[in-house]
């Protein structure tokens, strides 16, 4: 049967809340990029932060670790976004990503160095990582995603048009020719109040988080 065609969404607002150390939200980001390069809308780039998310747990050895850098990282980026606003945050976490994820490098002053001079920072210190006096804004930030979700999610959140969920959650980054298509379906489905959830058995280990 025929019908009238879905018409694209027109996302006014898009924001993603991402802690940078997780893997799932670094294809996420890749992704939304993509698509908005395609597309032409603008990315409102927030904080979330798995170690925060996770306080109080029991936690196995390799978790823990990676929530060690959740932390870590997340002050740097805290203190790139207070200086440089979303767009430095948002090119400080692809910086950050191409060498954590892609050529899996370590957290250390020589990454740190790396992303300060790829954003061209002028007033974060690569001692940011241990700066201790960041952690109030991560949790702010973070607390600001939990809020606009309205439960307790993880990495990503992905809020269009007003409208927030958890998610998408990609096992790896999508094909370039699909990118605007995955866009429009879930904005299209954001649009729609009483969609909630949609789910399918990965085919990739679980979260880590």
């Amino acid at each position: 049967m025929g019908g009238t065609p879905i018409a694209r969404p027109s996302a006014v607002e898009v924001t993603m809340w991402f802690d940078p150390v997780c893997p799932f939200s670094w294809n996420t980001a890749r992704w939304l990029t993509d698509a908005a390069n395609k597309t032409g809308f603008e990315i409102d780039w927030e904080l979330m932060n798995l170690a925060v998310l996770n306080e109080g747990r029991e936690l196995p050895p390799p978790q823990r670790a990676r929530m060690g850098d959740s932390r870590r990282v997340g002050r740097l980026m805290a203190s790139i976004h207070r200086e440089m606003g979303s767009p430095g945050l948002g090119a400080a976490y692809l910086a950050f990503g191409e060498l954590y994820f892609d050529r899996f490098a370590t957290v250390d002053d020589q990454l740190v160095d790396h992303v300060l001079g790829t954003v061209g920072a002028r007033d974060t210190s690569g001692a940011a990582p241990s700066d201790t006096s960041l952690d109030e804004f991560v949790r702010q930030s973070h607390e600001a995603g939990q809020k606009a979700l309205g439960e307790t999610g993880g990495s990503p959140i992905l809020r269009i048009d007003g409208r927030t969920f958890f998610g998408p959650v990609l096992t790896t980054l999508p094909a370039p020719e699909t990118s605007t298509a995955l866009f429009d379906a879930v904005a299209a489905l954001a649009a729609i109040p009483q969609f909630t959830q949609l789910q399918r058995p990965r085919t990739t280990p679980p979260h880590p988080e």
